[in-house]
């Protein structure tokens, strides 16, 4: 079985070919959450009642993934990221039993031949640390680990028509994920600490969007900015109010640290060497990218940093959140296929 796991800060996807259905995809998806309630009787039997998974942590019931969503009006409090500032845990024993029992749900049984699985790993540091941990979860699992970047994952999943050659970038929920490719073959990457969850957190302290828990605590509601931001008259070229106003000053915040690092990627001389004058297009992918306007904004910002003569476009992917996973896939896929060569020669 060759499957793929992306470890995202806001959700965890897994993908997988569909056995005897060509090439159809078939995606898991969890979000990559939970919300902790007292362990008393009156909880576990609401949570019976409208059938939510949980588990027992200590003196805790904690409600992860998808059902986290449908127990928050038991806790009145935000769900817990599992990925703390986008990490995987150390001191958080729930967060990884959590990231645990998710990681066994959307990965499929391993079958009986070779049994390769790619991932992605969440976060702008401790990531060595976060790969040890993920790479052991995903051998419990029966697979064998396979890290692979984000950007190149994307790059691989929608850069057919330019032959898998460009800029990538991935914006996710804590971090932005850049490289240069040629023939689908890394020349240069960067990681920004900075993402999509930036932008939300900013947004909910400036218009005080929160909601109180049971002792009048106020906390940064940031489920109802990111619904808020996704609905589909929001756009960063035509905003509508102060509110709108705020949010494309924001995205441009980001989008400004990007080209920042396009620049920077572009004068390497290893880039300069292999790509010479070659206009390069870039592709977008990743949930923030879904807003209308993203893309002319970004190509604002890459000609404030006079690398438009560099960039031939700018494209956002048709459904955004799934291009880390279908290219993380692939990737498995190409790698199974490079060993398979390499043991027929080898015979």
């Amino acid at each position: 079985m060759i499957t793929a796991i992306d470890f995202g800060c806001y959700a965890i996807r897994s993908g997988c070919r569909r056995s005897g259905r060509g090439t159809s995809l078939v995606v898991c998806s969890e979000r990559s959450e939970y919300v902790v309630l007292p362990a008393v009787e009156r909880y576990r039997q609401l949570l019976k009642d409208d059938c939510l998974v949980h588990a027992e942590c200590e003196e805790f019931l904690t409600v992860y993934g998808n059902h986290a969503r449908r127990a928050r009006w038991l806790s009145r409090m935000p769900a817990a990221r599992i990925f703390s500032d986008g990490m995987v845990p150390q001191d958080d024993p729930p967060a990884r039993q959590m990231l645990d029992l998710i990681c066994t749900g959307v990965l499929p049984p391993p079958s009986s031949g070779e049994n390769l699985c790619a991932f992605t790993i969440p976060g702008a540091e401790g990531r060595d640390v976060s790969c040890r941990f993920l790479s052991q979860l995903i051998r419990m699992r029966g697979y064998e680990p396979f890290p692979v970047s984000a950007a190149e994952a994307a790059m691989l999943a929608e850069g057919s028509e330019t032959s898998f050659s460009g800029i990538s970038v991935v914006i996710g929920a804590e971090t932005t994920e850049l490289c240069v490719c040629r023939l689908g073959v890394s020349l240069a990457s960067m990681r920004l600490p900075v993402g999509a969850d930036w932008i939300d957190i900013e947004l909910a302290r400036q218009f005080d969007i929160q909601v109180f828990d049971e002792d009048g605590r106020a906390w940064l509601d940031l489920e109802a900015v990111r619904e808020w931001k996704h609905q589909p008259e929001r756009s960063l070229r035509e905003p509508a109010g102060e509110r709108d106003t705020v949010l494309a000053r924001l995205y441009r915040a980001v989008l400004t640290q990007t080209a920042q690092s396009v620049r920077q990627l572009l004068s390497g001389p290893r880039v300069r060497s292999v790509l010479g004058e070659d206009r390069l297009e870039v592709v977008c992918a990743g949930g923030a990218t879904r807003i209308s306007g993203f893309a002319s904004c970004l190509t604002e910002c890459l000609v404030d940093q006079n690398v438009a003569g560099q960039v031939r476009s700018v494209r956002t992917v048709d459904r955004p959140e799934l291009a880390v996973i279908r290219g993380a896939l692939i990737s498995a896929e190409l790698e199974s296929r490079s060993r398979q060569d390499s043991r027929r020669h080898a015979a």
